[in-house]
């Protein structure tokens, strides 16, 4: 929703809806309208898929607890087969499309309306990088590295090289121009 173009739109708000916009935008140091406008676009942008997705919110410390609780095997196995399924599910549903680019698409959707979970995707001629950034422990990462070295496989046919911290997984890998996604 980067459109350049805007309309002036008149809204009834509750004085206490406004008095927490006004807070909220302050803290954020930001205007009232672009928070406005960012709770709209994640509306349209985010809350409003996941909803027709079926995405399910449990708190994060049950989350965690889930993921602690599962050993290593296990959790790189629902990396492998389990998060690649679920992206290329979430690029149909949302693309109509789960072309290597509508995958990244997906992902970075995906990661982009998520406070636990951030990802940077980057195409420099024919080498990408990919660096997922999240804070829910060590275990996480295992996952994350699974699946990231399964969708590179699977869509890109290349070997990335990852590195896996607690809190961050990076992987580079350079695409053939002959298996390129583009």
């Amino acid at each position: 929703m980067n459109e350049r173009k805007t309309i002036l739109r008149t809204v009834r708000l509750s004085e206490s809806s406004a008095r927490s916009l006004q807070k909220e935008a302050a803290d954020a140091g930001t205007t009232v309208n672009a928070l406005i406008n960012s709770i709209v676009s994640r509306h349209f942008n985010w809350d409003e898929r996941v909803e027709q997705f079926g995405f399910v919110a449990v708190p994060k410390s049950v989350f965690m607890s889930l993921i602690e609780g599962l050993d290593d095997k296990t959790l790189a196995r629902i990396g492998r087969e389990v998060v690649p399924a679920s992206y290329e599910e979430m690029a149909e549903f949302w693309f109509q499309d789960s072309t290597p680019d509508k995958i990244l698409d997906a992902i970075s959707l995906r990661f982009r309306f998520n406070t636990s979970m951030r990802a940077t995707i980057t195409k420099e001629g024919d080498v990408y990088t990919v660096v997922l950034r999240h804070d829910l422990g060590p275990k996480w990462s295992i996952v994350a590295e699974s699946a990231a070295r399964e969708l590179t496989k699977r869509y890109f046919h290349v070997k990335p090289r990852i590195s896996r911290g607690e809190s961050i997984v990076t992987g580079r890998f350079k695409v053939n121009p002959r298996n390129s996604p583009t």
